[in-house]
């Protein structure tokens, strides 16, 4: 017998570890390098018989600028680090850097329009999204609804999160990106340590800051 029955428990935990497998590849990707997979959809993805990712087809691919990088990654510490889902300092915080990212709203918009439109990307963990709209993007009432323009560097950062919310939502598993993106995020924007100075007596130095980072299959 082959598979998982999808209403068993093994079926919950191997959802979630393979939610954390794309989540993480492409948390890196984005946030670290600013170069990914820019094709994401479930016929380029394949879960291979040790278990782990493989990801197909990189003939699409994007790359970010630095700038975008550290905003994205603002953005996904300022909703991890949020005291609650309606904080007005938090929402205001979340929602500046959504503009920040150069997102624009249509001139009616509701002030809370921008945090919600975050919450909407990165967080499917919440019930609700701020000022009272809808998480469906088809609905009437949804944040997406809102939106005017969307950067380009970041429609196919969109899709990746489309992607991974909606095998969430096909699998029941409540999902944050945002949470599983904020200690990458963390990282991003950590100072780059001290150079260290060599012991060649020439007075030279050295730098030992390496920011290397390997991608390859994602094993669970």
């Amino acid at each position: 017998k082959r598979g998982i029955d999808p209403d068993s428990p093994e079926a919950q935990l191997f959802g979630r570890k393979l939610l954390r497998a794309l989540t993480d590849v492409f948390g890196r990707c984005i946030l670290e390098t600013g170069f990914f997979h820019a094709d994401p959809h479930p016929g380029n993805i394949f879960v291979l018989e040790d278990g782990s990712i493989g990801l197909i087809d990189f003939g699409q691919v994007k790359q970010i600028s630095g700038r975008a990088r550290e905003t994205l990654s603002k953005v996904m510490v300022a909703l991890d680090d949020r005291n609650s889902d309606d904080d007005a300092n938090d929402l205001r915080k979340i929602g500046d850097l959504a503009l920040e990212l150069g997102v624009e709203f249509n001139d009616d918009a509701g002030p809370l329009a921008p945090p919600a439109v975050a919450f909407w990307l990165f967080d499917g963990g919440v019930d609700t999204l701020p000022g009272g709209y809808d998480k469906g993007e088809l609905s009437p009432n949804s944040p997406v609804k809102e939106l005017k323009s969307f950067p380009q560097d970041l429609v196919l950062v969109g899709r990746s999160s489309i992607l991974i919310k909606g095998l969430s939502s096909r699998l029941g598993v409540k999902w944050s990106i945002c949470r599983e993106w904020a200690p990458t995020a963390r990282k991003v924007l950590a100072p780059p340590p001290p150079p260290v100075v060599s012991g060649n007596g020439s007075g030279g130095v050295k730098s030992s800051n390496s920011n290397s980072s390997s991608i390859g299959k994602v094993r669970f």
